[in-house]
């Protein structure tokens, strides 16, 4: 791998104002513990969503909520009936204060969890968003154990803890009492329960403080919350989904930059079993089709290169203009002929001044305009913008580059891997015939969408991005970028070159001898290939089946010439 080159990005004038509080990475214990000080009161105001389909349990739920510690007047919750008109359901008597009832049939004609979810959400303006199923029994501090995250850390995602009972003989006036007087939590012993899955995951991440919010599927709807900051940075619910809605609004929010905390404290009891604790894997097959479409990662989900998805692994954004335009065309052909494949090109060009009158096509000066636009009119993974886009959210990651910066096949894929595994905010790359300031850059989004709330004139973006997770220099070797000014093929055929033919083709240029006369080569070629127990015949054969028979169609061709 070439050298890493580190240089700092803070400016004088940076380095001078005092770094704010930002959670680096999700390592939110360096910023807040949980420990409030003693004279901490709540301020912010919360929203309690409760989608609630034919639901025999909601009163149960409601009058846990009525008993909440949490100051009445800085909590609402709106009740969605998804039932669509059939057995709605009711409040009964133990509601909070500011309770209401949507019945989702009477709104639109939509249906499921996530619709009801969005209409619910969109109705409301607490400052923190409160998921929560009809199903749950909130112990009486619950929600002020939530929402303490959010006033302490502003992108703050909490995942409460679940308990599971499978019978109970409670009245909903009983339930308020419990709650009230804090003995609900007295009625089960929580250690010989059922344990989600997700305790496994917080114990193997320090309860995700090294996760670097790549668990961001352990922010479940049961019982979670999100400040509205994050949240309105998000595409908000995909109502097209109807199962696993909970899973694909935390992938959002890990892009738009939560930090994700387990909130221990927050407890409650969840009615009956988990969907997925009796129908773990038919969950899994249903979903994982339709996370594949929305989440990029992780990745074992997309089984399949070669394919256009929803939401890319990367965004590759670059601006074309009338002068560069001649160089368009081979730079996007070169990203896109990449091996990593998974990748939508942003270009940027004055494409509201291409029309459709009469003009003199070979002397127009935006003539290669025109052609660009044409060439890729049929690729869909070509999107064409009049303006550089200030996010790509929720695609993972972010490559800015010159339209006359060169890529070879390997290139994204070499960035990609740089990035990823240590998980690095930036990496802008030396890139030749270039200056620094219009470097290849890869960002990763969810530091940057994290990032943009601290951005001041004194601190610029790469300040904030490197305080959260790092901003590197490296060399342009580490991702094979070149001066596609400087190349003088720019008209031939662009092919991808796989990294394991390169790899057989210097094999089998290492493992032929040099200067042997063709005939004394078939010799030599018979006695290495013993000598290799067949292993040089599989390497020759291997080239030859990935370059299409070509060498075989040389040598053939080199025999006859030879013969004359």
């Amino acid at each position: 791998m070439a050298p890493l080159v580190r240089l700092p990005l803070v400016t004088d004038a940076a380095s001078r104002v005092p770094a704010p509080t930002i959670v680096s990475r999700n390592r939110w214990r360096d910023v807040f513990d949980g420990t409030v000080p003693d004279d901490w009161e709540p301020t912010m105001t919360v929203s309690v969503i409760i989608p609630a389909f034919k639901s025999k349990t909601l009163e149960y739920t409601l009058a846990s909520l009525a008993a909440q510690d949490y100051p009445e007047d800085l909590m609402e919750v709106v009740v969605l009936d998804d039932g669509g008109g059939e057995e709605p359901v009711e409040l009964g008597e133990f509601i909070p204060k500011n309770t209401r009832l949507i019945r989702v049939h009477e709104v639109n004609d939509g249906w499921g969890r996530s619709n009801a979810t969005d209409i619910g959400i969109k109705a409301t303006t607490g400052d923190i968003i409160y998921w929560c199923d009809s199903d749950m029994i909130l112990f009486r501090d619950n929600v002020r154990q939530h929402a303490k995250w959010g006033h302490f850390i502003p992108e703050a995602a909490t995942i409460g803890e679940k308990a599971f009972i499978e019978e109970w003989d409670y009245t909903p006036e009983e339930v308020y009492n419990k709650v009230k007087a804090g003995t609900i939590g007295d009625d089960y012993d929580r250690s010989q329960l059922h344990e989600h899955w997700s305790k496994k995951i917080y114990r193997d991440t320090d309860d995700l403080n090294t996760s670097d919010g790549r668990n961001y599927s352990t922010h479940m709807g049961a019982c979670a919350t999100v400040t509205r900051a994050v949240y309105d940075r998000t595409f908000g619910q995909d109502t097209r989904l109807h199962l696993g809605e909970d899973t694909e609004i935390a992938y959002q929010l890990w892009q738009a930059g939560a930090v994700f905390i387990p909130a221990h404290d927050a407890i409650g009891y969840h009615m009956g079993p988990g969907t997925v604790q009796h129908q773990g894997q038919l969950v899994a097959w249903h979903n994982d089709v339709h996370f594949a479409q929305r989440m990029a990662i992780p990745r074992y989900r997309r089984k399949a290169d070669n394919r256009i998805w929803e939401v890319p692994l990367i965004k590759v954004v670059t601006e074309v203009t009338q002068e560069n335009a001649r160089y368009a065309r081979p730079s996007i052909d070169r990203i896109l002929n990449n091996t990593q494949t998974d990748v939508h090109v942003v270009l940027v060009g004055p494409w509201s001044k291409l029309h459709d009158e009469r003009r003199r096509m070979l002397a127009d000066p935006m003539n290669e305009l025109y052609l660009v636009k044409e060439w890729f009119r049929t690729d869909n993974r070509v999107i064409f913008a009049e303006e550089t886009p200030q996010s790509v959210f929720p695609a993972p990651f972010r490559v800015d580059m010159p339209i006359t910066a060169e890529l070879s096949s390997e290139s994204l894929q070499a960035m990609y891997v740089e990035m990823d595994k240590p998980w690095i905010g930036a990496i802008r790359y030396f890139t030749p015939g270039h200056d620094n300031d219009e470097a290849v850059t890869i960002w990763n989004s969810a530091v940057v969408e994290r990032a943009r709330a601290y951005v001041t004139d004194e601190r610029s973006l790469e300040d904030v991005v490197a305080q959260i997770a790092g901003f590197e220099w490296h060399s342009s070797e580490a991702a094979q970028l070149a001066d596609l000014r400087e190349n003088e093929h720019l008209d031939e055929k662009v092919v991808r070159v796989d990294p394991e033919t390169a790899r057989l083709r210097e094999q089998l240029r290492e493992a032929r001898p040099p200067h042997v006369p063709d005939s004394a080569a078939r010799v030599v070629a018979r006695s290495l290939n013993a000598r290799t127990g067949g292993r040089a015949a599989r390497i020759v054969r291997g080239v030859n089946r990935r370059l299409g028979g070509l060498p075989a169609r040389a040598v053939r061709a080199l025999r006859r010439r030879l013969s004359r």
